[in-house]
């Protein structure tokens, strides 16, 4: 196996999923995890938001966002178009078997005139 081939390491692929989560639609972008600590470490810095466990093989990822309000927002399909594009960035970097993905919604940020 050259190193084209080599599966991702947990910290080289935390970028990654950042990038496919912050492109679906309804996710204005990653919480800050101001509850608890939530990220992954690289060198030099951390991931904020993201928190990927490999346990005999698989990866589990626990993403935390906050979510664009719009009047069509069901937030359930929100997480699931977030775990589709984690799903699909793992299998991208060719990183292994994907198993638990949490969503954690920390937010929701409504954009409106409030000028009364």
């Amino acid at each position: 196996m050259d190193s084209c081939d080599a599966p991702a390491s947990e910290a080289s692929l935390a970028p990654a999923i950042v990038a496919a989560v912050g492109a679906v639609p309804g996710v204005a972008n990653l919480g800050l995890s101001g509850f608890a600590e939530a990220a992954t470490y690289r060198a030099r810095e951390e991931v904020q938001g993201i928190v990927i466990n490999a346990t005999d093989g698989v990866l589990n990822v626990e993403v935390h966002v906050c979510a664009q309000y719009s009047e069509s927002l069901v937030l359930a399909e929100l997480a699931d178009r977030v775990r589709s594009a984690i799903r699909q960035s793992v299998e991208a970097a060719r990183a292994g078997k994907t198993g638990r993905i949490d969503v954690v919604f920390e937010d929701v940020r409504v954009e409106q005139d409030l000028s009364w």
